[in-house]
C-alpha cells in the first residue's frame, strides 16, 4: 500500500473510532450528592446511602460503565452546593418554576410522586379531599429546602412553617402549631414504624398533583454535562434491560 493511501486509511478509520465516541468518554468517575434523610428513596443507612434513588442512580452510570461516589448531606444543601458547582449533581428533586433555570435537567424524571396531606385524626374530616387551594390561610408544615410542586411552591398564601425534618412536621402537627404537613405515603409508614407511638393520630385529608423526582445537575461544573449524558443513557438502558423495574419492585418490600 503507498504511503498515502496507508495514511488515507488510518485517518477514516480515526475519523470511524470518533464518530463512536460517546458525549461523557473519558469521565470515569462523578461525585453526585445523595440526599441524607428522605429514605426509602435516599437516607444515611449504616452509614452509607440507601435507598430507591440510590440504587437506580448508581446503576444507571453502571450501566455506562462509570463509578459513582455519592456524599450524605441534607437536602438544602445538597443542592446549594449543585447550584454552586461544588457537586455535579443531587438527588431527589422536584422541577418547580422557581428552580427551573438554576439547574441542568435530565430528559425524564427518574419516576413520579406525589405529596399526601396529613392532618390529626381529631381534625374534622373535610368533605372532599384537599388540594392546594384549601391549604391558603392554613398553617401547613414543610421541610427546609423541599420542593412540592409548582402549584403548592408558588402559592404565596399557605401559611408555612418550616422544619429542618418530616419527623419534625409530624410533631407541630400534634403540638397544634400546625394544622397540616405534606409527605409521601413511603416516608409516613417508615416514621410510623419508627414512632409506634404516633400510630393512628393522622390521617390523609388529601394530596398534592402527581410531579416528577429528578437528579439534578449543575449548570457551572465543568463534568455536569458529560454527566448528564451519561446519565440519561443510563436511564435508558436500565429501563430497557429490566434492571430500574426490579430495583422499584425491590423497594416496595416491607423494610
Amino acid at each position: 500500500m503507498r504511503r498515502r493511501d496507508l495514511l488515507l486509511s488510518s485517518t477514516l478509520a480515526l475519523v470511524a473510532a470518533g464518530s463512536t465516541a460517546q458525549p461523557w468518554s473519558g469521565l470515569k468517575r462523578v461525585v453526585i450528592g445523595a440526599e441524607n434523610d428522605w429514605y426509602p428513596y435516599s437516607g444515611e443507612r449504616e452509614g452509607r446511602a440507601q435507598g430507591m434513588t440510590v440504587d437506580i442512580v448508581t446503576a444507571a452510570y453502571a450501566a455506562v460503565g462509570i463509578e459513582v461516589q455519592l456524599d450524605l448531606l441534607p437536602y438544602a444543601r445538597c443542592m446549594a452546593q449543585t447550584r454552586t458547582g461544588a457537586l455535579v449533581a443531587c438527588f431527589n428533586t422536584t422541577r418547580t418554576a422557581l428552580i427551573d433555570g438554576d439547574y441542568l435537567w435530565p430528559a425524564k424524571p427518574m419516576f413520579n410522586e406525589r405529596f399526601l396531606i396529613y392532618a390529626r385524626t381529631d381534625e374534622a374530616q373535610p368533605a372532599a379531599p384537599l388540594r392546594v387551594k384549601d391549604l391558603e390561610g392554613q398553617k401547613v408544615a414543610v421541610t427546609r429546602g423541599y420542593e412540592y410542586g409548582s402549584e403548592f411552591d408558588a402559592n404565596p398564601r399557605v401559611l408555612r412553617v418550616v422544619t429542618s425534618h418530616d419527623e419534625n412536621n409530624f410533631e407541630l402537627l400534634l403540638r397544634g402549631r400546625a394544622r397540616y404537613t405534606l409527605a409521601p405515603d413511603a416516608n409516613t409508614r417508615l416514621l410510623l414504624q419508627r414512632r409506634p407511638e404516633m400510630a393512628g393520630r393522622f390521617k390523609v385529608v388529601g394530596a398534592l398533583s402527581y410531579f416528577g423526582i429528578y437528579t439534578t445537575f449543575s449548570r457551572t461544573h465543568p463534568d455536569s454535562r458529560q454527566a448528564l449524558a451519561a446519565f440519561d443513557e443510563g436511564m435508558k438502558l436500565i429501563q430497557a434491560n429490566g434492571t430500574f423495574r426490579a430495583i422499584q419492585e425491590r423497594w416496595k418490600q416491607p423494610r
